[in-house]
């Protein structure tokens, strides 16, 4: 099934060399350098006409074995899959570095930490604007030794002032922008897909908002790549809409802002750092340092700053509210609750009845449900439901990596079928990202997942469509969700073997 300029992937046994080191495979018709993984490999090639697939000798006189065929990137889940669009010519060419020189050797927190210190009216200076994602605020009391989510985030936007920062923005917004376009996004496939009659074969669409899951798939499972939603996880929406709209508002140059934010994962420094997020101009980063909620502690209490006695301090407009679904992004299910909220009513024209939905709640490790629409009449949905009984949406939530493995192989096997699902690497989602403070307290993720809820029921706004001031981006700037603005900042592409393999 290889035709002429094909892009594959082969994956190839190593018999001797465990040693990970690099190898080259050649032939007649193609070179590949393979990077083993515990005696396993998975590389890239063009091949420039059909070839038969046969053992070859590597280039230090060990043998590897090639499978009887190549498995192509668009591979289905089930038994046929649409095919993977083309990756972007932009998508070869690495993120550049934070900054330039010596400092570029330094870790995140200390290049951010480095332009936060120069004074404001020295020349060069960065416009510095942070954001603070919804985990964060239910965590950084306890390297204070407090308990989750005891300190408010608005003494957390205090602190970071005083440091320095010259706008302070909340995660929780661009989470509320996330949904607008996921949700949308999941109900266009499903529109897609029910007219094509192959609903069941090409579903379900994943969640891409956490990059230890999307790593797993591009390295472990790259058939899947198809399925991941395209949408941007909150932190990378916030850095584009900041390095287009924001600049814009306030006339800044788009490489004068220095976009910095506070998140719970280390694996957010690596999504920065992804190819294709420089949409402002070439060169300029979306979001330029991470800083995770234990080092921002650990900055805060090496300047001397008592978080606790703070006054508060709002979150900078107009990108600074965010609703009680954005916030519950932090958690496991999370994702999928502030989603129903939303698609439900897009589809049916009014607000969802409950506004908890208890079945993707709490640590299991799996869960699922069916959540049954009807489609208002002005609905596009309308004609799929022509008894009216209403349109069944079955949605699953992996809580772990290992448990999304068990979805996968189900969904390999045909024994579970499902539309939407969310995986979070971490245990318990975002509030156990390995950037959060340490705990002894065994039940520290359940408190910090109480503490997310309770935010969102604090909140006057819960559903992200509701949030005026996405509605107000969406009237001024980007159009309409999944339109060609918002397709071109606020969406992305993924790399068979990951990031890291583009030259």
């Amino acid at each position: 099934g290889i035709s002429e300029e094909s892009n594959f992937v082969i994956k190839a046994f190593h018999l001797r060399d465990r040693a990970r080191k690099p190898f080259s495979l050649k032939s007649s018709n193609m070179r590949l350098t393979l990077q083993p993984t515990c005696g396993s490999a998975v590389a890239h090639a063009r091949l420039r006409a059909p070839v038969a697939l046969a053992p070859a000798r590597v280039n230090r006189g060990r043998r590897v074995v090639l499978p009887v065929r190549a498995e192509t990137a668009s591979a289905p889940v089930g038994e046929s899959a649409p095919v993977a669009p083309p990756r972007p010519p932009a998508a070869a060419k690495k993120a550049k570095p934070a900054a330039d020189g010596a400092t570029a050797e330094k870790a995140h927190w200390e290049q951010a930490l480095a332009e936060l210190e120069k004074p404001r009216d020295q020349p060069g200076r960065k416009l510095c604007v942070a954001q603070v994602a919804p985990a964060v605020r239910v965590a950084v009391s306890e390297a204070f030794g407090l308990g989750p989510g005891s300190v408010p985030v608005k003494k957390l936007v205090t602190a970071m002032r005083l440091m320095g920062f010259d706008y302070v923005f909340d995660t929780n917004f661009s989470a509320d922008l996330t949904i607008m376009e996921e949700g949308h996004e999941l109900l266009h496939r499903m529109q897609g897909l029910i007219e094509s009659g192959k609903r069941e074969t090409e579903m379900p669409m994943f969640t891409s908002c956490c990059p230890g899951w999307v790593a797993m798939i591009e390295k472990s499972y790259p058939e899947c790549i198809p399925y991941l939603s395209t949408s941007k996880s909150p932190q990378m929406m916030m850095g584009a809409v900041i390095k287009n709209y924001f600049a814009k508002l306030h006339d800044v140059k788009p490489g004068d802002i220095s976009m910095i934010s506070i998140m719970p994962c280390v694996r957010k420094q690596g999504e920065a750092d992804r190819p294709g997020n420089e949409t402002a101009e070439a060169g300029v980063r979306d979001v330029d340092h991470v800083i995770t909620t234990a080092e921002m502690a650990k900055i805060i209490k090496d300047k001397g700053i008592d978080l606790a006695s703070l006054e508060d301090s709002e979150f900078d407009d107009p990108l600074g509210l965010g609703t009680g679904g954005g916030q519950l992004f932090g958690t496991t299910g999370g994702v999928m609750e502030a989603a129903l909220r939303t698609v439900y009513e897009v589809v049916s024209g009014e607000p969802m009845g409950r506004i908890a939905f208890d079945e993707v709640r709490g640590m299991d490790g799996l869960k699922e449900a069916t959540v049954n629409i009807k489609p208002a009449d002005s609905s596009p949905f309308k004609k799929y439901d022509p008894e009216g009984k209403g349109i069944d949406i079955k949605i699953a939530v992996a809580n772990g990596l290992g448990n999304a493995k068990k979805i996968i192989t189900n969904l390999k096997a045909g024994s579970v079928h499902y539309d939407f699902v969310e995986v979070m690497a971490c245990p318990g989602g975002c509030i156990g990202g390995g950037g959060q403070p340490r705990s002894t307290d065994k039940e520290i993720l359940k408190k910090r997942q109480a503490a997310m809820y309770d935010l969102d029921e604090r909140l006057n706004i819960r559903r992200s469509h509701e949030n005026p001031f996405i509605q107000k981006l969406y009237a001024e700037f980007l159009g309409a969700p999944l339109g060609e603005t918002a397709h071109n900042l606020l969406h992305t592409h993924y790399h068979v073997g990951g990031p890291e393999g583009c030259e």
